[in-house]
């Protein structure tokens, strides 16, 4: 019986030969996750009807990632879509309200990474604060 290793990141590929020219292909997969959990920017503001992303990279290309926001699973719409750039996992707030702020958490497999967005004012002070420039 011959045995052959071929090791190719992230996959393990066991191929036994036996002495009846039989061929077996065992693939282990490794587990989807993230590969920058410690170094992703997780408390985020964005400014009112702005462009708002939340990113974060998963360990393989081909890791999908789910989306929810308070708990509750996002789906693509005209308002927020979801987007992949090789490793790079997207969520996009095309314009942002106020009722966007709050918890969104990314998850890959049985990992999790929670953002927490909050909206600011632009302009002046860009604090939230005193959004009217003009108040009657």
């Amino acid at each position: 019986m011959y045995l052959f290793f071929s090791v190719m990141f992230p996959c393990l590929h066991l191929i036994i030969k036996s002495v009846f020219n039989a061929f077996f292909i065992l693939s282990v997969e490794a587990p989807a996750g993230f590969s920058n959990k410690e170094s992703v920017q997780k408390e985020v503001k964005a400014t009112l009807s702005q462009k708002a992303t939340l990113s974060c990279e998963v360990s393989d290309a081909k890791t999908e990632v789910k989306w929810y926001k308070d708990g509750k699973l996002l789906t693509s719409s005209k308002a927020v879509h979801m987007e992949s750039k090789g490793r790079t996992r997207e969520l996009v707030i095309e314009k942002m309200d106020k009722k966007d702020a709050g918890e969104y958490t990314c998850e890959a497999g049985t990992e999790k990474l929670v953002f927490k967005l909050q909206s600011t004012a632009g302009g002046p002070g860009g604090d939230g604060e005193g959004e009217c420039l003009i108040c009657l």
